[in-house]
């Protein structure tokens, strides 16, 4: 009986370690995440952006609510798809009622029906039907010259974003720190979006 309780919490404990774990090397980080690409599903990861404090680079509280598909990964470089907007009047996120929101910043050129540009009113759901994938030009995490944001083949000659100041996997959260500056972070379980979450994510 001893000997089952005690492997019973050497278990739980070393999942609770493995939870806990942050995981900061972009190809680990990649190994974690689901990309379009190599998914025949189209797997979404919901969360917030929150704003930081330039000086202390501390995360503050609440910016937009966040809808994020990875696209593909190769050699240190993230492509994505994503979209914000704002809370509802209730002070939280709603990922199931967004359709007829206004889409905050979701990338110049993605292929995207029914979502024009800038804060446009349109679909914030990420689906393959709704995302041109193969054909948008995304997006990047470059963790090589450390910037996220439009890619110069889309904003010439040198493209758009910011600095990276950090990437990482913690506590079941994927989080991006910018040098804008601004906290992108989701939870690591992604969900299909044709049945978003109901409830807070966080």
């Amino acid at each position: 009986m001893l000997k089952a309780v005690l492997s019973i919490a050497l278990v739980l404990s070393t999942t609770s370690m493995a939870g806990a774990q942050t995981i900061t090397k972009p190809d680990e980080i990649a190994s974690r995440l689901r990309f379009w690409v190599q998914d025949p599903g189209e797997p979404v990861y919901y969360g917030e952006v929150r704003n930081v404090d330039p000086r202390s680079m501390r995360v503050m509280g609440h910016y937009q609510c966040l809808a994020l598909a990875f696209i593909r990964y190769e050699g240190g470089v993230f492509q994505y798809a994503h979209k914000m907007w704002a809370k509802s009047r209730d002070g939280s996120c709603h990922y199931e009622d967004v359709t007829s929101l206004k889409v905050g910043n979701h990338g110049a050129c993605v292929r995207d029906t029914n979502a024009g540009f800038g804060r446009a009113v349109g679909t914030a759901r990420m689906t393959k039907n709704n995302i041109d994938y193969m054909r948008s030009i995304f997006r990047t995490i470059d963790t090589n010259a450390r910037r996220v944001g439009e890619t110069r083949a889309c904003v010439p000659p040198n493209g758009v974003g910011a600095g990276l100041h950090s990437i990482k996997i913690e506590n079941g959260r994927f989080k991006v720190m910018t040098n804008r500056p601004l906290d992108y972070e989701v939870n690591i379980e992604a969900q299909d979006p044709q049945r978003p979450p109901t409830s807070p994510v966080f």
